[in-house]
């Protein structure tokens, strides 16, 4: 009985705190007197007589014991102050990062951090330190042939934002991000029939084996490969090379024949970086990363001469009817008239768009998730552009591959017209005053950043304003007789969310 109410004592102390210290005094008193008092009673000799007459005095002691700690209980239970709202959830700095470029052969490999971290921080790529030596700074290198995949990683305050990205000139101009692993990941592009050669690149940055569970769509619907054979196995901190209509986990003859695919890699086990490279007849680019969703936007339309080709996926079992809105220089506009677009559960729909060579984004409305992308041609090269997120005030976007050639593509919705802040970076921090830029709402707007005085190359943040409505970004790099290269700007991840925390005390 006595280590029950040192038991109590403990959750009368804990829950009180020292703003009640009276109410608890209080509680210990009557725990003491109850306690002697049991004690009295446990006795013939001392307990009163006519309780030595009760038929059952034992359960009547049991029944004065049970009251008592209840009497405590109630008293901490008036004493205690009131349970406090559950927390919101928190965001705190990344204090570590990845990301894997798939393949750095005969490449130039960037990487750039926003500044505004503090303490310090580590960056490295294959084990050897990396010349990021401070947040706010860009790095650069022409990497030899045969390097192979390159895997960075950055702690403490070069983790935030690290944004790192490869791009080739061989066989055309072919830019993309070295993307952080994750666990689902969706590509839509030219397909093994309208393409020399279909790569995916999967990296595994961890210390275990992941499997990776790869599907695919064509326009003919669902590529069906027996149970087990698109399943990949990728050992730790290697890199797997799957040729997509050729080798048996890229669907072998199966997908062969497919012009359009849209390509599903979801890790079973772990987390997995995946990449996928096309190369045709004219020209190289990789597929950007993206995801379903119901509304999606398309940003980067290039301007100028060339088909247009909308890819639309659908991962359900059901067709998708979607709406589709332009944004150019001159605002919105609708590029199939009224109509709507209906593209088929299980496959890849292609629809060739014309939009008078303005440069433009797209904004897509389905009433279920579709995976968008978009094909520009462009002289002897193509480039691909797929949907992102947009840019807000505390989700900023980083372009580590700037040259004297970059061209950025700024969207906004026709709801909210958006303002942003460029700032250059380069080796030794900001390299230029920053711009401001307006983006009207509704329209796309086209900036050409001169280069800094200390080089072509040159990292850039892209900060939307206080009181900013949403951006959406790509960047447009091309390089006289190699090309042009599309990325879709995806906000940088500075800073990783904590669920919320309520209160779990025993009230």
């Amino acid at each position: 009985m006595r280590a029950a109410l040192a038991s109590a004592y403990a959750v009368v102390r804990r829950v009180l705190g020292p703003p009640a210290r009276l109410a608890y005094r209080l509680a210990r008193a009557v725990a003491r007197a109850a306690g002697a008092y049991a004690v009295r009673l446990s006795s013939a000799d001392t307990r009163p007589g006519w309780m030595n007459r009760l038929p059952a005095n034992r359960f009547a002691l049991a029944a004065l014991v049970v009251l008592a700690v209840a009497a405590l209980y109630g008293v901490a239970s008036f004493a205690r102050p009131a349970a406090s709202a559950p927390r919101h959830g928190t965001t705190v700095p990344v204090t570590s990062a990845y990301a894997a470029c798939p393949d750095t052969h005969g490449a130039r490999v960037s990487a750039v951090t926003p500044p505004g971290a503090r303490g310090s921080g580590q960056a490295s790529v294959a084990g050897a330190p990396v010349l990021l030596t401070t947040p706010g700074t860009a790095w650069s290198t022409d990497v030899k042939k045969g390097a192979g995949p390159w895997v960075f990683g950055a702690y403490g305050s070069l983790a935030p934002g690290l944004t790192v990205e490869q791009t080739t000139s061989d066989g055309g101009l072919a830019g993309t991000r070295c993307d952080r692993p994750a666990t689902d990941l969706w590509f839509a592009g030219p397909g093994p029939a309208d393409a020399d050669d279909v790569s995916l690149y999967l990296t595994n940055v961890d210390d275990r084996p992941v499997t990776a569970l790869v599907a695919a769509l064509s326009p003919e619907g669902s590529i069906e490969t027996p149970e087990g054979q698109n399943q990949v196995l990728v050992g730790p901190h290697s890199t797997r090379l799957v040729q997509v209509g050729v080798q048996v986990e890229g669907f072998g003859q199966t997908a062969a024949d497919a012009k359009l695919i849209a390509l599903h890699v979801h890790a079973m086990t772990g987390r997995i970086s995946a990449a996928v490279r096309v190369d045709r007849k004219k020209g190289a680019d990789w597929l950007p990363a993206t995801a379903p969703s119901r509304r999606v936007v398309v940003p980067g339309v290039p301007s100028g001469g060339g088909r247009r080709r909308l890819l639309i996926a659908v991962p359900g079992q059901d067709e998708a009817r979607v709406t589709v809105q332009g944004m150019a220089p001159d605002g919105a506009f609708a590029p199939v008239g009224e109509r709507s677009l209906d593209a088929t559960a299980l496959a890849v729909t292609p629809f060739d768009l014309g939009f008078g060579g303005k440069s433009t984004a797209l904004r897509l409305v389905a009433n279920r998730p579709i995976v968008a992308a978009l094909v520009a041609e462009k002289g002897d090269d193509f480039g691909v552009t797929a949907a992102v997120p947009p840019l807000g005030t505390a989700d900023a976007g980083l372009v580590a591959d700037n040259r004297d050639t970059t061209t950025l593509l700024l969207s906004a919705p026709p709801e909210h017209a958006a303002a942003v802040r460029l700032t250059q970076l380069a080796a030794q921090g900001p390299a230029a005053p920053a711009k401001d830029v307006a983006v009207p709402a509704g329209h796309t707007v086209e900036v050409s950043l001169p280069p800094p005085a200390s080089g072509d190359d040159y990292g850039l943040t892209i900060a939307p304003r206080p009181g900013s409505g949403p951006v959406y970004a790509a960047r447009l790099l091309e390089v006289k007789k190699k090309g042009f290269t599309l990325l879709p700007i995806a906000p940088a991840r500075i800073t990783a969310a904590l669920p919320p925390v309520a209160d779990s005390t025993v009230p």
